[in-house]
């Protein structure tokens, strides 16, 4: 199975806008672009964001991340793990802040945006129905997203 960034980008994009409150502070992310690398085994993504702290006001920037990719068997999902976040732009936060900005997106997107889902195996579709599958390899090849399944 292989997807473009677009294909990507378009299954991805229906689950935004993502917000998620933690204890201290509410993340908003929207307009998800997906961003493929080659040689890597990770999708990037980059959004733009507001954090808004349970004190003061909301601050918004753009934010880029990367995740792995597992599969659930079970339910025949693909889905984001291990996401890490990588720039964060925030242009009315000073130096001194934008460490605390950073440690609270962590804080409230690191467990949100792992079970992301990336792609659901269609059970109607003989091929991707015809047995369980286990993720064998994730690739970015030639632009796209390439994930190979196996019998257990």
């Amino acid at each position: 199975i292989s997807f473009t960034a677009v294909e990507l980008q378009a299954k991805i994009a229906k689950q935004f806008p993502l917000a998620r409150r933690g204890k201290l502070a509410k993340v908003v992310l929207w307009h998800p672009e997906v961003l493929l690398q080659a040689g890597s085994q990770r999708i990037g993504l980059h959004a733009e964001v507001e954090i808004a702290p349970v004190l003061g006001r909301a601050f918004r920037g753009t934010m880029a991340f990367d995740a792995g990719v597992d599969y659930n068997a079970d339910k025949g999902e693909f889905y984001l793990v291990d996401s890490r976040i990588g720039a964060l732009e925030f242009d009315e936060v000073s130096g001194q802040y934008r460490a605390l900005v950073r440690e609270l997106a962590n804080q409230v997107l690191g467990r949100y945006l792992d079970q992301l889902a990336v792609y659901r195996l269609d059970p109607d579709d003989f091929e991707e129905s015809l047995a369980k599958l286990v993720l064998k390899e994730v690739a970015v090849e030639g632009g796209r997203l390439v994930l190979r399944i196996g019998l257990l």
